[in-house]
This record gives C-alpha cells, structure tokens and sequence, in this order.
C-alpha cells in the first residue's frame, strides 16, 4: 500500500512540509518562476517527491478535509509510483533536499530512516530483514547510493558516504566512506571528496 502504518509518523506542520518541498526542488537545476510547476509535470524525481511530501503530511492530521485530501494524492501518488517505478510510502522519515536523478526499479522499505541531500539511483533498494536479528537501514546525511545497490538490514551508513554500483551493504559504514563489492567494504575514507560532487552547493 502507499501508506505504511508501521513507519515512522510525527506531526508534521505545513511550513515543514513546504520547507522539504523547496529543499528538493532545490538539488535540481536552475529555477524559474515556473520552474516548479515543469518540474512536478516532467522531472520524475521531484513528481514523486512532491506527492510523497504532501501525503506525508497529510497523514499526520486527523480532520475531515485531510482525510478527503489523502484519497486523491494518494491516487496520484500510487500512479506516479507506477510510471517511475520508484516505492516509497508516505510517512518514511527522510530528511530534506531528496533526490533521483535517474528512475526504475527502486524501494525504499517504509520504516528506513535517511537523512538530509541523500541521492538515490536506479536499481537501489533499501530493505529489512526479518527475525531476531533483523531490522532497517538508517542512513546518514549526504549519502550517495549509485545505481543497483543494496542497503539490507539492520545497519547504520554513516554520514558523506559514497555506495558503489552495485555494492550490496549488510554491515554499518563509518562516516566519510567510499564502499564498493559485495559484501559491501570500505576502500577508502575519502567519501566527502567523493560526494560533493552530487551536492546541491557544489560549484562546478
């Protein structure tokens, strides 16, 4: 379903909501005044994004026109899910300045937390493990996740972190890795160098 009741869920207020709206629209190029407009119409990223932020939202308040509001967006939301191929429920809790730069093939389990300017490509899943043992990713702020990894269990990626494509992390990974194989090993420690590549303040 679209809506996970088991994530993480707090109130959540509309100038927040607008807040992390902004903050993703921001990772994507220059805008006008009708930049956001074309990007919620053709930039697959921020389209999913943007339900995702409203549905969020919504979920958190309890009277009527909320209710009757999340029916609708819930829809677009689930459609926008199927042209993209990108799962993510509403109420997961992830940080500001979200990104996809490419789409297909992604899941994001709904009780995973993420961090701020995370950047997620095609072919990433970030899944739990079930039993005693198990559990969900937390990952950190300013991670890159390149395209066909796996984020699996219970396991916490630290901050300035660069996964390989490919790389398949079932162990926790230190702040300012670079992590590439399978199983997923730290090859180096320079993953701030690595990430800044991808953040919305880098000046190329």
């Amino acid at each position: 379903k679209t809506i996970n009741k088991n994530t993480y869920l707090k109130t959540m207020k509309w100038k927040e909501c607008k807040s992390l709206i902004s903050s993703d629209l921001s990772r994507l190029a220059s805008i006008n005044k009708l930049g956001g407009v074309k990007k919620l119409l053709f930039n697959a990223s921020f389209r999913i994004t943007f339900w995702f932020r409203i549905g969020s939202y919504l979920i958190t308040k309890h009277h009527f026109i909320a209710k009757f509001c999340l029916i609708f967006v819930q829809l677009i939301h689930k459609h926008n899910q199927y042209l993209t191929g990108i799962q993510i429920g509403f109420g997961t809790q992830i940080g500001k300045a979200l990104m996809f730069p490419h789409y297909s093939c992604i899941v994001i389990n709904g009780a995973a937390i993420i961090g701020d300017n995370c950047t997620i490509y095609h072919g990433v899943t970030i899944g739990s493990v079930r039993g005693p043992k198990g559990g969900v990713p937390r990952i950190g702020n300013n991670v890159v996740i390149a395209s066909g990894a796996k984020v699996i269990g219970n396991v916490t990626i630290g901050n300035n972190v660069m996964i390989g494509s490919g790389s398949i992390v079932v162990t926790d990974i230190p702040d300012n890795s670079v992590v590439v194989g399978i199983p997923g090993k730290v090859i180096s420690k320079e993953g701030l160098e690595h990430t800044k590549y991808y953040s919305k303040n880098y000046d190329s």
